[in-house]
C-alpha cells in the first residue's frame, strides 16, 4: 500500500491552494450590532447603557412586537447565536425612515427659506 505522496501530486496540489490573504468579512452579528448602534444614534455624556438599549427597543418594537428587550441587549452585546434576516431588514428600514424624514425637513427648510426671501424681496417692490 503506497501512502506517501509523489513530487509530482505536491506540484499539483501546490498550485491549487491559495493561501492569500482574505479580506475579513463582517459577520450578521456585527453587522446587527452596526445597525443597532446607528439606531441608538448619539449618547449623552451621562447616558446609561440602559436608557440606550430601552431608546433603541421603543423604535424596534414599535415596528415588530417580537423584539424584546433581551434581545436588544443580546444584539448589543454581541452575545446573539444568530441573527434573522428580518431583524436586520427592520433596523435597516428604521435608519432608511430616518434618513427620509430628515431629506424632507431639508427640502422644507430650503422651500421655507425661499419664501422668505421672495416675501421681503416683494416687499421691497424687487420683484
Amino acid at each position: 500500500m503506497n501512502v506517501g505522496v509523489s513530487a509530482k501530486n505536491v506540484d499539483i496540489l501546490a498550485t491549487n491552494v491559495d493561501f492569500s490573504a482574505k479580506e475579513p468579512t463582517m459577520t450578521d452579528v456585527d453587522m446587527a450590532a452596526s445597525l443597532l448602534d446607528e439606531i441608538i444614534g448619539q449618547r449623552g455624556v451621562r447616558e446609561t447603557i440602559k436608557s440606550m438599549l430601552e431608546r433603541a427597543y421603543s423604535e424596534l418594537s414599535k415596528r415588530n412586537g417580537a423584539w424584546t428587550r433581551r434581545r436588544v441587549r443580546a444584539v448589543f452585546n454581541k452575545e446573539a447565536s444568530r441573527i434573522e434576516n428580518r431583524e436586520i431588514e427592520e433596523m435597516k428600514a428604521i435608519l432608511d425612515g430616518r434618513r427620509e424624514q430628515a431629506a424632507y425637513r431639508a427640502e422644507t427648510a430650503r422651500i421655507a427659506a425661499l419664501a422668505v426671501v421672495r416675501a421681503k424681496a416683494q416687499d421691497c417692490g424687487e420683484l
